[in-house]
């Protein structure tokens, strides 16, 4: 008696915004799955809009306190402040302002990807490592939540310098509180913590699966590749938390 042929997977069944929604939720939890659903057909356009609108949402929560730090920044100037973007035009450039931040980041560590893959002897696509990237985005999410969180516990009131915007949950906190460190380091301190672990493990794994890499290549290539984009945010962060610092006279 032959043996019964072994059935081919049933392909997961996609419904635009639905699937996309329900695989960046569940990504940080079970990447492997998500990744190897999208062998054949990785998708990027459709979930970069679902995480840019929650990334414009978080950073219109946060408006407040931006607001609070930009009333002090002209008081210490002796100039009135202009009035801040209200109704539907703030939100549109809100909107505009997050889809193309999540977009550039998003590209910028899909190309480190790439390139790194390529040496260290994976095969993928370009479109596979913006899969990659922007399916890692929700633990950035998760971050920028646990940020207007904190601050909405100390309040507005609570913003009378640049770093009491700063929320970190990264290895900094574990300094002396004495510790003198210039802005560069302790944002690029912050950025190396649980949150960050998290994010780069789920990336290892959609380069193993995306990317065909061996599990050495995918964890050099995930970790190389947050640390140069975790430089390049501290050197930014620093130049405008520093000339934040300078316009208030500090």
């Amino acid at each position: 008696m032959a043996a019964p042929e072994p059935q081919a997977p049933t392909a997961v069944a996609y419904t635009p915004v639905v699937t996309d929604l329900l695989r960046l939720i569940r990504a940080p939890f079970n990447p492997r799955a998500v990744f190897e659903e999208q062998q054949d057909q990785p998708t990027f356009w459709m979930p970069w809009v679902v995480v840019s609108i929650a990334f414009a949402i978080l950073q219109f929560l946060q408006r407040p306190f931006q607001a609070r730090l930009r009333e002090l920044i002209f008081e210490h100037l002796n100039r009135p402040a202009p009035p801040a973007g209200a109704g539907v035009v703030s939100i549109v450039i809100g909107l505009a302002t997050g889809a193309v931040t999540v977009l550039v980041l998003a590209a910028l560590s899909a190309s480190v990807c790439y390139l790194l893959l390529s040496v260290f002897g994976g095969e993928t696509t370009f479109k596979k490592m913006l899969t990659v990237s922007i399916f890692a985005w929700p633990i950035a999410l998760v971050g920028q939540l646990l940020t207007f969180v904190v601050l909405s516990m100390r309040g507005a009131a609570s913003i009378n310098s640049v770093w009491d915007l700063f929320v970190s949950f990264g290895s900094d906190v574990l300094l002396p509180a004495d510790a003198q460190l210039g802005a560069f380091s302790r944002i690029f301190l912050a950025g190396i913590g649980p949150l960050a672990i998290w994010q780069v493990v789920v990336s290892m794994i959609g380069l193993r699966v995306l990317g065909k890499a061996s599990k050495g290549g995918a964890w050099a290539t995930a970790i190389i590749a947050y640390l140069i984009l975790l430089a390049i945010a501290a050197g930014l962060g620093a130049f405008g938390m520093n000339a934040a610092i300078k316009a208030m006279g500090g």
